[in-house]
């Protein structure tokens, strides 16, 4: 099961399990409900908590961006202005300081924005932890009134922003931007993936809230706009009576999830607040909305209990119930599943082609240029910053009865030292793609000069000993003062490790010129 717990075990299981009970709690745990309202002395608090989880392409600063504002939104519909919040980050093992600290960075300015204070919370490393999540963000402000997802009356007019399937138009647009392009105008793909900043209610409920005649508001998440009009009046114990020709259906979000045949109003759709509001102040309503460039519209009407819920489709009354399953979640996993395989044959596409480099460096018999180490080749990943997205080969290209032979097929991580180096060396000089160890010695120091390669040599060495880690500081102080890329960096002489010739490729085919203009040259 994917998603939130059915309905019959939230209400068996969860409902009855909520520790002490305490005067302070106004509202608890509900069907609909989105954040907790507590009495204080003065006033009155909610908080809400959520679990955040990025789509596989989703960049730092959108993942950023849904953190703060679906945690806020729960507040906001709360008609509660949401002032502080604490947040869990939960890491792969592997995961890069780099990528971290933007994050971290933006989750903080989005926070700023709307007027939050981060107060605490957690950041971590875990080893079950498959992508950057947020395990908990916890949100809360306080306010003299609130207003009550419960709190729908008779005759109220359901309104709905932005329209169906906010979110799930967004992230579907993200994993399969491939795909989509080709299916679907251009324009409304670019406007699905703008929608990416769409996913909140928070400016929607603030507008709300300055209006009188407010009486419940929910933001559309799992199961869409059906199912938020449905929790609505089942908090409110009412009935409900909806037109689905009145649903707000944007062109670009039908495009996008009409494609993979799901019905936009009942998917997931943070992003579109549901609300009901007293029939004389709703114009007034509509208008601060179109003020604010937000889309809003009479979709329905609060009915009696006895009525039921229901809708009105092609002219046929129905009765509402909510999704058994949100289907988008069926598409949006097998988007996982399609990236992860797009990741494995990047990996083996690469691998491949560092594979057909070093048979034709053995085809063409560059013994003689291979150290007494052997040599190795790393080429990194487009984008990649560790050891494990560098391609190299196991046991390398030795020589065997003058013979240049490759021990190996090419492996992902295979190569530590010259791994490391074309990680350094990229840096400073982002388009080197691949590094390979020659010899050095006089022949091939000459072979190199008159192929016309360009040359830095390596600081000399105390007491002629280097350490892999001052290789690399090495590495880093001759790197820092250039402006072009060298062709070949050499070794110093070293009495713990062999002298070397690094040849420096911004791609596999540049490192093969490269090597073989230098056994062209070699005497």
């Amino acid at each position: 099961m994917i998603g939130k717990v059915n309905d019959d075990f939230f209400q068996k299981h969860v409902l009855t399990q909520t520790g002490m009970q305490a005067e302070a709690v106004v509202m608890g745990p509900h069907m609909g409900v989105d954040a907790a309202i507590l009495r204080l002395s003065d006033s009155y608090m909610a908080v809400a908590e959520d679990p955040i989880f990025p789509s596989l392409s989703m960049t730092a600063d959108d993942f950023a961006f849904v953190t703060v504002h679906i945690g806020a939104s729960d507040i906001a519909v709360m008609g509660i202005q949401p002032r502080y919040m604490t947040y869990s980050l939960l890491l792969p093992p592997d995961t890069e300081e780099d990528y971290i600290a933007e994050l971290i960075a933006a989750i903080s300015r989005y926070a700023k924005e709307i007027g939050i204070t981060i107060v605490g919370g957690h950041t971590g490393f875990y080893g079950t932890v498959t992508v950057p999540t947020i395990g908990g963000i916890t949100v809360w402000g306080t306010n003299d009134t609130y207003i009550s997802p419960m709190g729908a009356q008779d005759g109220d007019n359901v309104i709905i922003t932005k329209g169906c399937g906010v979110e799930a138009a967004a992230l579907l647009s993200f994993e399969l931007q491939e795909v989509l392009k080709d299916n679907i105008d251009t324009d409304d793909l670019q406007r699905s993936l703008a929608r990416m900043h769409d996913v909140s209610v928070v400016k929607d409920a603030r507008i709300a809230a300055h209006n009188h005649g407010i009486h419940a508001m929910h933001d559309a998440t799992e199961g869409g706009v059906k199912r938020g009009v449905w929790e609505i009046a089942q908090a409110s114990g009412k009935g409900v009576v909806i037109n689905t020709k009145d649903l707000l259906r944007p062109h670009d979000i039908e495009a996008v999830c009409g494609y993979f045949n799901l019905n936009t109003w009942e998917i997931i759709s943070e992003g579109t607040l549901v609300l009901t509001c007293a029939p004389e102040t709703t114009e007034k309503l509509l208008n601060d909305y179109e003020k604010a460039g937000i889309k809003a519209r009479i979709i329905g009407t609060i009915t009696k209990s006895s009525q039921g819920c229901m809708y009105l489709e092609n002219g046929d009354l129905k009765e509402l119930v909510p999704p058994g399953r949100d289907k988008f979640w069926d598409v949006f996993f097998e988007a996982a599943a399609l990236h992860a395989h797009k990741i494995q044959s990047e990996e083996e596409k690469l691998c491949a082609a560092l594979k057909q480099t070093a048979a034709i460096f053995c085809d063409e018999n560059i013994y003689k240029l291979l150290p007494e180490i052997g040599a190795n080749i790393a080429c990194v990943k487009k984008n990649g910053k560790q050891l494990s997205q560098v391609a190299g080969i196991p046991g390398r290209i030795i020589s065997v009865k003058n013979k240049a032979v490759a021990a190996s097929e090419p492996e992902m991580g295979a190569s530590v030292h010259m791994g490391e180096s074309i990680l350094e060396v990229r840096k400073y000089f982002p388009e080197a793609a691949c590094i390979m160890n020659l010899r050095k010695n006089k022949a091939v120091l000459q072979a190199c000069n008159m192929a016309g390669l360009t040359s830095i040599d390596m600081p000399s060495c105390k007491n002629y000993q280097q350490k892999e880690n001052e290789f690399l500081i090495d590495l880093d102080t001759v790197l820092a003062h250039r402006d072009t890329l060298p062709d070949i960096l050499t070794t110093p002489d070293r009495i713990n490790l062999e002298t070397l010739i690094l040849v420096i490729g911004t791609s596999l085919k540049d490192l093969e010129r490269k090597v073989l203009s230098i056994k062209k040259n070699y005497k």
